[in-house]
C-alpha cells in the first residue's frame, strides 16, 4: 500500500516536470519569434553585427512604432549605405508603398482613414513648382517644305516663328528637364491648326519629358479639335490634312499626358484634376467648344460647372489648394480683343471658384501676357479678395516664354516669365544655322518686321523713310503688348513716329491699337506673388476679418534691355 502511494508521489512529479518543460519549450519559441524577447547571447550577437556594419534593418512594421531605422532614412545604414533587406522585408516595404498609394488614389473621395505616419527621419517636405506654357501652336516639318505656301502663310501671321517650331519645343523640352518643375503644363493650342500629324508630333516629344520622371499636363485649345484648317505646304501649295475630329481622338493620343493619371475626370468633356502631392490639385478645365466645328470663343458646360463643384468642395474639406487651367479667358483682359477671348460663361464660372476662395485661374488664348484681378464692383478696397487670373504669353509668339511657379512651405506662391533657351540649344547640338544661335536677337527682329510689313500695306503717300518710323513704332508697342512689358503713353505719344500717324492717317485702325495696347499694360505683367489669407488686427468680430489675397505686381519706369520706345529729337521733327 505504501508503495502504491510512492508509485502515485511520483506520476504527479514527472506531471509538474513536463509542464515546467512545456512551458519553457513555448516560450525559447517565442522568444525565437517575430516582436519575442532575444536573449542575451542574441543580444550581443547582434550589437556585435553593429559594429562589424552587418546589422538587419528593422521591419516596416517597426519603422511606424518608432522602434527601427527605415533603410534609406538617413537614421540607418539602409539600402543607401550598402545593407539590403531580406526578401520579407522588401515584400513588407512594397506592401507599405501599395497601401500609401492607395491612400493616395483615395483622396478624391476625402477617405483619409487609412493614411500612414510620416517617419520623424523623413526627407522635408518640397513644396511644388510648375512650368506652363500657352499656344505653342507646334509645327512640325512634316507639315510643310518652307517653301512659297508655308512662307506666305506665316508672313501674313500674327508673329509666330512656325519655320523653327522644331528648335523651340525642343528647348522647352530641354528647358523642362534641366529644370524639373513637379509638371510642365500646357494650356491649349497646342498645335498650329490641330493637324494629327502634328499632334502625334507633339505627343513624341512630350514622352521624353515624362521619360525623365516629370509629369507632363495637356488640355486642348479651339485649334486643336475638329478645326478644319488643318493644312499642310508644300511648294507653292496648300493641301487640307487630316485633323482630330474629336474628344476621343485627342484622348487617344494624349491619354498618357494627365488623364491616366487623374485623380478625377469629367465625363462631359476633357476636363480633370491631377494632385501635385497631397495639398495641391491642379484642375484642368476643357473650355472648347468643338461638337460641330472648332469655335474661336469658349465655355464651361454646365455638366462640367457641377463636376467642377464636387471638386472643389472635396477640396475644401481637405484643406487642399486648387490651381484652375483652362485655355479661354475667365476675366475681360484687353481693349484691342474685345470678342471671343473671355469664356462666354465667365460670370457663372467667377461665381463658383470665388465661392471657394480660389486665388488663380491660368489661361492662354490672348496671345498676350497679362495678370489681372477681379472686382466684383468699382471702388472696392485692392485688398479685398477677388480670384487673380494668368494669361501665359504665346510661346510661339517672341520673345517665346513660358511661365515659372514656385509654392513656399506657408502657402504662398510665386509667378515669373522665362525664355526657353532655344540659342542654347542649337549650339550644344552644333549647329551652324546664325537665326538659332542668337535666337533672342534674331526672332524680336523677325517678329517686329513681320507685324511692320503688315501695317505698311496701309500706310500711303508717305515718304519710305518716314513711313518706316511709323510702322518700326507699331511694332515696337505690340512687341511690348505681348510680352507684358510695361509701357507709358507719353513715351509712345511724344515719339517721332505717332507724330507722323497723327499727321498723316489719324483715323488709321493701328493708331487705336496703340492706344489700347498701352492702356492695358501700365505696369509689369511679367511677375505675380500671392500670400495666403491672415487675419487682420483689430477684427470686430469672432473670427477675423482675413486679407485673403495681396498681389505685388512689380513695377518698372521702362524696360532697360534695349527695347525703350524711341524718344523723339530735334532730328526727328517734321519741322
Amino acid at each position: 500500500m505504501r508503495f502504491k502511494k510512492c508509485l502515485i508521489a511520483l506520476l504527479y512529479i514527472w506531471m509538474l516536470l513536463g509542464c515546467v518543460g512545456i512551458v519553457w519549450l513555448v516560450g525559447y519559441l517565442a522568444g525565437k519569434g517575430p516582436g519575442g524577447e532575444q536573449t542575451r547571447e542574441e543580444i550581443q550577437e547582434q550589437e556585435s553585427g553593429k559594429e562589424d556594419g552587418n546589422h538587419v534593418p528593422a521591419s516596416p512594421s517597426d519603422w511606424e512604432d518608432g522602434a527601427g531605422d527605415k533603410p534609406g532614412s538617413g537614421t540607418g545604414p539602409g539600402p543607401e549605405s550598402g545593407a539590403r533587406p531580406d526578401e520579407s522585408q522588401e515584400a513588407d516595404l512594397a506592401d507599405d508603398q501599395d497601401r500609401r498609394s492607395d491612400w493616395q488614389g483615395r483622396r478624391g473621395t476625402g477617405d483619409k482613414k487609412d493614411s500612414f505616419p510620416e517617419p520623424e527621419d523623413a526627407a522635408p517636405y518640397i513644396p511644388p513648382t510648375l512650368m506652363l506654357a500657352s499656344d505653342l501652336h507646334y509645327m512640325s516639318r512634316g507639315t510643310h517644305d518652307g517653301g512659297e505656301a508655308f512662307w506666305w502663310m506665316m508672313t501674313h501671321d500674327d508673329g509666330k516663328v512656325s519655320i523653327y517650331s522644331e528648335e523651340m519645343l525642343d528647348a522647352l523640352v530641354e528647358d523642362t528637364i534641366r529644370t524639373r518643375p513637379s509638371a510642365l503644363v500646357l494650356a491649349g493650342d497646342i498645335t498650329l491648326n490641330g493637324e494629327r500629324i502634328n499632334h502625334q508630333g507633339l505627343a513624341g516629344k512630350l514622352q521624353k519629358v515624362q521619360d525623365a520622371g516629370i509629369p507632363v499636363l495637356v488640355i486642348p485649345g479651339n485649334h486643336d479639335i475638329n478645326n478644319h484648317n488643318a493644312a499642310t505646304y508644300f511648294g507653292g501649295q496648300r493641301q487640307p490634312t487630316e485633323y482630330l475630329e474629336g474628344a476621343e481622338a485627342f484622348l487617344e493620343i494624349y491619354h498618357e499626358f494627365g488623364y491616366d493619371q487623374a485623380l478625377s475626370r469629367d465625363e462631359a468633356s476633357l476636363s480633370y484634376v491631377y494632385g501635385l502631392d497631397e495639398t495641391h490639385w491642379m484642375m484642368m478645365l476643357d473650355s472648347c467648344q468643338y461638337e460641330d466645328y472648332n469655335h474661336v470663343s469658349g465655355r464651361i458646360r454646365p455638366e462640367t460647372l457641377a463636376w467642377m463643384e464636387e471638386q472643389l468642395e472635396l477640396a475644401r474639406a481637405q484643406q487642399i489648394m486648387v490651381m484652375p487651367v483652362a485655355h479661354h479667358n475667365l476675366l475681360s483682359e484687353s481693349r484691342m480683343y474685345k470678342t471671343e477671348c473671355t469664356m462666354e460663361n465667365h460670370q457663372e464660372v467667377i461665381r463658383l471658384l470665388e465661392q471657394y476662395e480660389l486665388p488663380l485661374y491660368i489661361s492662354g488664348h490672348l496671345h498676350a501676357q497679362r495678370v489681372k484681378k477681379h472686382k466684383e464692383t468699382p471702388g472696392v478696397a485692392e485688398d479685398a479678395y477677388g480670384i487673380s487670373e494668368i494669361v501665359l504669353s504665346p510661346y510661339s509668339i517672341p520673345p517665346c516664354q513660358y511661365g515659372y511657379m514656385e509654392w513656399q512651405e506657408d502657402g504662398a506662391f510665386s509667378f515669373e516669365t522665362r525664355q526657353a533657351d532655344v540659342a542654347g540649344l542649337a549650339a550644344a547640338r552644333g549647329m551652324e544655322d546664325p537665326f538659332l544661335l542668337n535666337f533672342p536677337e534674331e526672332a524680336t527682329k523677325f517678329m517686329k518686321g513681320m507685324i511692320q510689313d503688315q501695317v505698311k500695306q496701309t500706310v500711303h503717300s508717305v515718304p519710305e523713310d518716314l513711313k518706316q518710323r511709323m510702322i518700326r513704332l507699331y511694332a515696337e508697342v505690340y512687341y511690348d503688348y505681348c510680352a507684358g512689358y510695361s509701357m507709358d503713353w507719353d513715351s509712345v505719344e511724344h515719339t517721332s513716329g505717332y507724330t507722323l500717324w497723327q499727321r498723316v492717317d489719324p483715323g488709321n485702325k493701328y493708331v487705336g491699337e496703340m492706344r489700347e495696347m498701352v492702356a492695358d499694360v501700365q505696369s509689369d505683367h511679367r511677375n505675380w506673388h500671392w500670400e495666403p489669407a491672415q487675419e487682420s488686427e483689430g477684427a470686430g468680430d469672432a473670427e477675423g476679418e482675413e486679407l485673403r489675397q495681396q498681389t505685388v505686381p512689380e513695377t518698372e519706369a521702362a524696360p532697360a534691355d534695349g527695347r525703350e520706345v524711341e524718344e523723339m529729337t530735334e532730328a526727328d521733327s517734321l519741322e
